[in-house]
């Protein structure tokens, strides 16, 4: 049998002064803690003074409402096929009949089976039952029930007292349910900061941070809470020639003169010295329309902008490498203009001079275009090995005779020293021949009347190369960043900078190794390489020592 109660809540006068004080007690409870299982347990031992149960639980609608799921239930009530945070559907149940009717429902004997779960529940010893509506905001959203091992238990007193309780009981719910969203956010909000590449902060309009994300120290090299620590916009960190600037922008902001997101680059000093470009994206806080501080991020651009600083290096390289082959061909042709203007009948010898700085200049062209373009492909990382069999031995001595004729213009005596047994080696040649040839370019372009040697010899299941020089030589901070991508002695210094860099891609696509050895300025350098040797089984390899 189901009764469906509709009645008038009892004014407190009736009700037995003990039952008062329950009833006060739990509502204490059900506003001491935001922990709604902890109230929970709390109110069921205050229940039980004037309620006798053997099961109960809060079940609460979920967002799709033809569902339901159980809150919390009796610790003590361990053996139910009926779990926690287990959806059950709406139609056929209890819950349904609370939420159509909006009172309380009483089922006197579960043997009869009106809701699908009464067998569970009779099965288990449950035998009678009371459900009372949670209501909030003029909305059902879930229910207390309560179930008794005796027939025909719960009755009108029972749901007159726990209509006291009833309603401050969905108002804890509710706001633990708010409660929660609102941590589950944070915590969501929490894991973007602290997983984020990027600095995302907060502070007041005085200056004091009140967010940091963790990402700072890596980008500036100083933990956040040095910036908790510290007024001032985080200014000191800002190049000297930034800091009016990025000052200006942020009082703009804050002053109201613009109210819509602001995207501006500046550089701070790392902790260790060196230049970091940033990008600071910043939009004010407001609050009662007043603007009480500001947020953002910033972003880390300093690769793209070393990438923009080497397009402008390559355009200047190109220029300059095009531009004397490109004049010397323009003087041909006016020579050639000339002589046909005057209608001389040029000597063979003039023929052959024109002939000569045309098919000279034409190859240098060729040759710095190819040269732009496998730069190109080597700094993009992407080009592929083309392994075949190589000899390091004839690779070296076809270097020493292509790049004589270019020592020799700086009064350079380039040679080699080569022992016999090098081994063929398993590498890509075009690679190879690449990075020697850089090396005695290099080793050419800073040596003047002196020495250029490059010798080979094999350690182990290596081959060594090394080109050594009488020239310049290097310090100890040139030595320790010669082979840093955008690196240069000095920003006057020719070249883009990457030469070296490359080198150092091409050894470690072949899983080699390299690096430079000098005394110092005037002192003389050895740039010095190894590659591992791949050789046929069948082959025979013998190894030279010193």
């Amino acid at each position: 049998m189901v009764s469906i109660f509709q009645f008038n809540i009892l004014p407190h006068s009736s009700m037995f002064t003990n039952k008062k004080e329950i009833i006060l007690t739990i509502n204490q409870i059900i506003f001491s803690s935001l922990d709604i299982r902890e109230v929970y347990q709390t109110m069921s031992n205050e229940l039980l003074k004037v309620i006798d149960f053997d099961r109960l639980s809060v079940t609460l609608i979920t967002e799709n409402n033809n569902l339901y799921e159980t809150f919390v239930l009796s610790k003590d009530y361990e053996y139910t096929e009926l779990k926690e945070g287990v959806q059950y559907p709406m139609e056929g149940s209890l819950m349904k009949r609370v939420v159509q009717f909006r009172q309380p429902v009483i089922v006197e004997d579960t043997s009869k089976g009106r809701f699908l779960t009464d067998p569970v529940l009779y099965k288990e010893g449950i035998h009678s039952r009371l459900g009372y509506p949670l209501e909030h905001k003029g909305r059902v959203i879930g229910s207390v029930n309560f179930g008794s091992k005796r027939k025909d238990y719960y009755s009108k007193k029972h749901i007159t007292f726990f209509s006291q309780i009833a309603p401050q009981l969905a108002m804890a719910i509710e706001n633990t349910r708010l409660f929660n969203r609102i941590k589950e956010a944070e915590e969501k909000y929490r894991t973007v900061i602290e997983s984020s590449p990027d600095i995302i902060f907060e502070c007041t309009k005085d200056g004091e941070f009140l967010l940091m994300s963790p990402s700072v120290e890596k980008i500036t090299g100083y933990p956040a809470n040095q910036f908790y620590e510290n007024r001032g916009y985080g200014l000191s960190l800002c190049h000297e020639e930034d800091q009016e600037r990025v000052q200006r922008e942020i009082l703009q902001i804050l002053n109201g003169q613009n109210s819509s997101l602001m995207d501006f680059e500046f550089r701070i000093i790392h902790k260790q010295g060196y230049v970091v470009w940033l990008s600071l994206e910043v939009l004010p806080i407001k609050q009662n329309n007043d603007i009480i501080g500001i947020e953002g991020f910033c972003r880390n651009i300093t690769e793209r902008k070393k990438l923009d600083e080497l397009k402008d290096n390559l355009i200047r390289d190109v220029t300059h490498e095009l531009k004397t082959p490109v004049a010397k061909i323009e003087m041909a042709i006016d020579m050639f203009e000339r002589a046909i203007t005057l209608g001389e009948k040029s000597p063979l010898g003039k023929g052959s001079q024109i002939h000569e700085i045309f098919r000279n200049n034409i190859n240098r062209l060729k040759n710095s275009i190819k040269n732009i373009l496998d730069i190109s492909k080597l700094e993009s990382e992407v080009e592929p090995l083309k392994p075949s069999d190589i000899s390091i031995a004839d690779l070296i001595q076809q270097i020493v005779h292509e790049q004589k004729d270019s020592a020799s213009t700086k009064n350079n005596v380039l040679t080699h020293q080569l022992p016999s047994g090098i081994p063929i080696i398993k590498a890509d040649r075009d690679m190879i021949y690449h990075l020697i040839n850089h090396l005695v370019n290099n080793a050419i372009k800073f040596t003047e009347h002196g020495k250029i040697i490059i010798m080979a010899r094999v350690w182990s299941d290596v081959v060594e190369v090394t080109v050594e020089d009488t020239g310049r030589g290097l310090d100890e901070k040139t030595r320790e960043r010669v082979f840093e991508k955008f690196y240069k002695e000095t920003p006057s210094a020719f070249g883009s900078g990457i030469g070296l860099a490359i080198c150092k891609n091409i050894v470690q696509k072949h899983k080699g190794r390299i690096w430079v050895e000098s005394e110092g300025k005037g002192k003389g350098s050895r740039f010095k390489f190894t590659l591992p040797i791949f050789v046929d089984t069948k082959q025979k390899v013998t190894t030279n020592p010193k």
